[in-house]
């Protein structure tokens, strides 16, 4: 998807006098996902799931191993029921529905919906289960979807919600009222409860005739950027279609982009390894006044829907077909469980998903301002409001080249919009943009015990904070940016033939596979595309002193933005196989640890400082070879040693010669404390 994309607000017709009480309690008759014979309500959801021949059979094999007789194992099945089922109630919804409204507008937000593709899925519902995937960037998502599907007259989602919300007071009710089901993190150590949730999810997929919601990233993204798949949550939807109880389901990628995050400071603190305040109604409560100001706009854009049956039929081995001569085929339908060759399948669907979901990916202006003003931090040169809509312009045609959609109507208006929605990260000091610096923060001892990595400098947070917020909207749109910037990286270290580029680019896309999620099997081309697009571009081009050969081109501008796009996530890189080499034997808490105190000791983009980045290429470094995993009491981490030294000479040759202060004394960051004058 690129280009251009028409959004429609749907919270406009509300902001009138009574304009969301009278919609909330408009007459409701929602259109059915799933057309069934019988349509069966919470409570027949779970007696579906207790009385089913499954849970039967569990509890009997569950009672030989445990002795425990099977009445009383019966009890904690109903139990975990009343855990985990929803229990949708209308007037409930309705008044939830009040009060999200009345809170947008005391946010002063837009939601925006690529309303042609919601108008084109309603079109084909009825036929079979549907499944809503959307990113996960903020709680604000849970609520979206839902409301989604009550302005446009369907039925509300089933939502998966952690067990963070459960034990919250009234709210953990009233979300389960409005169609959330609760889930545990990990379902190790209790077969029973895990039994009980996949039949449950199964039974709502196959029966409840409304559409399912789940985050496929399993939580919130504090990078903003596509996080890998995990894969337990699709597995449990997909077991009705493997088990031909349903004849097809269909997948919805669903990209939800903000222009500001009600969570980036919290999350800016947690890179930095500051532990997460737990979720409670107080706090909810506490914060709310901090939600009477400008957040600006949400973009909800649904990606092309996926026929499961259709996505398989086209795959090479046809899973499907051979799954009905398995053994699992001739089981009775209750019993009847994921193949090993189907889960490969479901992980294959989860990966194509999330791209899909990146190339949903809406490109706000807050994140083309973060760009512009991150290269003005990079170059230390401040600009003027003139030269950021200018640079910006620019910027929007770069993106659309490589295939981004950009929302964006009048341009300067636009961006005078967004410094007042980020009025407390930005400003405009004289008449240059410059950063607002962040408040010093006092970490007390209590937060310090607590902090997942290594103790920073006050100091180094200090000029951390504002420079990492900046950076997580710079990061939505970094799926574009990176393919073409590897391969300039590469072209920079020494002329090289299209074999040997693409050689290095695949090593290099591997070892940040975690950090810039993409799917292996589409690499060539995607190498293809992004080295069509340097040559287009005047990035690299043909060498005439060495034909056969590339060599850099002559567009410096665009050449700097690629070099520098690509720092962090390098420099992080090269820093954990410094630490390993060092090391050579570490556990994982205490490379992370090393990784960051590193960071902090010499001058690097305050993004290296993330523990979560770190994490990430420690990952990247153990699927590329270089590093053995080790699971015993904790993980650990062992240097292969030919396989190290191979990344260091590969990233140190690539690594961009940027040279950055990214302290106060930077041109780019305020000195005062004026806020925005717009």
């Amino acid at each position: 998807m690129s280009g251009f994309v028409n959004f429609t607000d749907i919270l406009k017709p509300r902001n009138t006098k009574f304009g969301i009480v009278k919609f909330m309690t408009k007459k409701w008759d929602p259109m059915k996902t799933l057309t069934l014979d019988k349509y069966y309500g919470p409570q027949d959801l779970k007696k579906v799931v207790a009385d089913s021949v499954y849970i039967d059979s569990f509890l009997e094999a569950e009672s030989l191993r445990t002795g425990v007789s099977k009445e009383q194992l019966k009890k904690k099945v109903l139990e975990y029921l009343d855990e985990i089922a929803l229990d949708e109630q209308t007037h409930v919804m309705r008044w939830m529905g009040i009060v999200f409204l009345k809170i947008c507008f005391m946010m002063k937000i837009g939601v925006f919906v690529n309303e042609a593709a919601v108008l084109k899925l309603k079109s084909t519902l009825g036929k079979n289960p549907v499944l809503f995937l959307p990113t996960h960037r903020s709680y604000a998502d849970f609520c979206l979807t839902t409301y989604l599907c009550y302005h446009y007259d369907i039925t509300l989602p089933a939502v998966a919600a952690g067990m963070d919300f459960y034990s919250m007071a009234v709210v953990g009710q009233s979300m389960r009222e409005t169609g959330a089901f609760y889930i545990r993190r990990t379902l190790v150590g209790s077969p029973l409860y895990a039994a009980t949730l996949r039949h449950y999810v199964r039974t709502v997929v196959a029966k409840y005739g409304a559409p399912v919601e789940f985050f496929l990233e399993g939580t919130r993204s504090r990078s903003n950027k596509s996080l890998p798949p995990k894969y337990g949550m699709l597995s449990m939807t997909l077991v009705p279609y493997f088990a031909r109880e349903v004849s097809d389901v269909t997948v919805v990628p669903v990209n939800i982009s903000y222009d500001r995050v009600m969570e980036q400071t919290l999350f800016a603190y947690e890179h930095l390894g500051v532990p997460k305040p737990k979720e409670t109604t107080g706090g909810l409560l506490k914060s709310l006044h901090r939600l009477n100001d400008h957040f600006g706009n949400i973009y909800i854009n649904l990606g092309d829907p996926i026929s499961i049956k259709e996505y398989l039929d086209r795959s090479a081995d046809q899973l499907v077909d051979k799954s009905i001569h398995s053994a699992e085929s001739l089981k009775p339908l209750d019993l009847q469980q994921l193949t090993v060759d189907q889960m490969d399948k479901v992980q294959d669907i989860a990966d194509y998903v999330v791209t899909l979901q990146q190339e949903s990916t809406v490109v706000t202006i807050t994140n083309l301002l973060a760009i512009v003003l991150m290269q003005s931090l990079i170059v230390d040169e401040a600009l003027s409001l003139e030269q950021v809509v200018d640079k910006i312009d620019w910027l929007i045609d770069v993106l659309r080249k490589l295939g981004a959609s950009v929302f964006e109507n009048d341009l300067k208006a636009s961006v005078e919009r967004i410094l007042v929605v980020h009025k407390q990260m930005v400003t405009l000091d004289g008449d240059k943009l410059m950063l607002v610096p962040a408040l010093p923060m006092v970490v007390s001892p209590d937060v310090q015990k607590k902090m997942k990595g290594h103790i920073l400098k006050a100091e180094t947070m200090v000029n951390a904070i504002p420079i990492i917020q900046l950076q997580l909207y710079v990061n939505p749109v970094l799926h574009y940016l990176i393919p073409p910037a590897l391969i300039y990286a590469v072209v920079c270290s020494g002329d090289t033939t299209r074999e040997q580029l693409f050689a290095s680019y695949c090593k290099l896309r591997k070892m940040l596979r975690h950090e810039f999620f993409h799917l292996e099997k589409t690499e060539e081309m995607k190498f293809t595309q992004a080295l069509q697009y340097c040559m287009d571009n005047n990035v690299i081009r043909d060498s005439i002193q060495n034909p056969g050969t590339l060599t850099s081109g002559p567009d410096r501008e665009l050449q700097l933005l690629l070099r520098w796009s690509v720092l962090p996530a390098l420099t992080t890189l090269a820093t954990c196989v410094d630490v390993m080499m060092q090391c050579r034997i570490s556990d994982h808490a205490q490379l992370l640890k090393l990784v960051q105190e590193r960071a902090e000791s010499g001058r690097c983009h305050p993004y290296c400082l993330s523990l979560e980045a770190a994490a990430n290429c420690v990952q990247g470094l153990t699927l590329y070879g270089a590093l053995l995993r080790h699971k015993e009491n904790e993980i650990s981490y062992e240097v292969v040693p030919d396989k190290i030294q191979e990344c260091h000479s590969l990233i140190t040759s690539v690594l961009p010669k940027i040279n950055v202060d990214f302290s106060s004394s930077n041109t780019v960051i305020s000195t005062n404390s004026i806020k925005s004058k717009l």
